[in-house]
């Protein structure tokens, strides 16, 4: 039978109380995490270097996709035992940002988790989940977490226009459920249309590379219509070359690329470019907070 723990918060979400569950096998990997933090002596390492060291103690994690779709109002999904590429990177980031690595940390893990994935940190709705890889690095960077380094390590104007998921909305069980949805998710999808976002071209990656940072967020871009990205992972680096860090639907865990970014890539058709995010906060800053 699973022992649950649960971690109730008033921290000024929109739900009036917040009741996150843990399962006992979710438990015993933070258990084993703490060990693990204080072992490479996390807390002493500057958040870029501790994004890759975290990201390696999930390796040969399983690959799931959909953990976050469960059937009831909209909650903060604790899963450190199965990844996609969205919730490795998500629960990845909520690891990197404590200020200690003991059990005393366990909300604060939740809270970071909170504030990456959904807009402005707060949970009103399935449509406050950040769905799309361009906005979210776009909320990223308002919440002073990452910064959107593309254009300045030498990507071009992306000719972003995203509307898959209202167009195809009865995949979605939650917006196939409640129609109502659709239209407001239509509204983010004109607020990402409206902005500036750019990439680096998959034939450029190679160019690029001694400008990526090991720790680096990599959203991999998409000639997909309707989406801007198709897939997220850890930039890591070795001899001067950038690997990739990810949950893969193909070897169905968290590994490491066996060849570099740009050869990775290359044989995947509709992969276009990256972009790339970089962690903006040092130790001991503050995160912006909305009200």
């Amino acid at each position: 039978m699973k022992r649950w723990i649960l971690l109730c918060f008033l921290a000024g979400w929109c739900l009036t109380a917040e009741a996150v569950v843990f399962s006992s096998a979710d438990s015993l990997v933070l258990e084993k995490f703490w060990v693990y933090a204080r072992t490479n002596k996390l807390a002493d390492l500057p958040y870029g270097q501790r994004v890759v060291l975290i990201g390696r103690f999930f390796i040969n994690k399983p690959y799931k996709a959909g953990t976050l779709n469960v059937p009831m109002e909209e909650m903060p999904v604790i899963n450190l035992r199965e990844f996609d590429c969205v919730t490795f990177v998500e629960n990845t980031l909520a690891l990197t940002f404590l200020n200690r690595y003991d059990k005393s940390e366990t909300a604060q893990f939740v809270d970071n988790l909170i504030r990456i994935r959904y807009r402005k940190g707060k949970i009103e709705s399935y449509i406050s989940r950040l769905h799309y890889s361009s906005d979210w690095l776009y909320e990223m960077e308002r919440q002073h977490i990452l910064s959107d380094v593309t254009h300045k390590i030498g990507g071009i104007e992306y000719p972003l226009e995203v509307y898959f998921m209202t167009k195809n909305y009865r995949k979605y069980p939650i917006l196939s459920r409640d129609t109502l949805l659709v239209p407001e998710m239509k509204k983010i999808e004109t607020a990402i249309n409206k902005r500036s976002y750019y990439y680096i071209p998959k034939h450029n990656i190679r160019i690029a590379e001694k400008q990526i940072m090991t720790g680096d967020i990599i959203l991999i871009t998409t000639n997909i219509k309707g989406l801007d990205t198709s897939h997220l992972g850890i930039a890591m680096k070795k001899e001067g070359r950038v690997y990739l860090l990810h949950a893969s639907s193909t070897a169905k865990k968290i590994v490491c690329s066996e060849h570099p970014l740009p050869d990775y890539m290359a044989d995947i058709p509709s992969q276009t470019g990256i972009m790339v995010g970089r962690v903006n906060l040092v130790p001991g800053e503050a995160w912006i907070v909305f009200p």
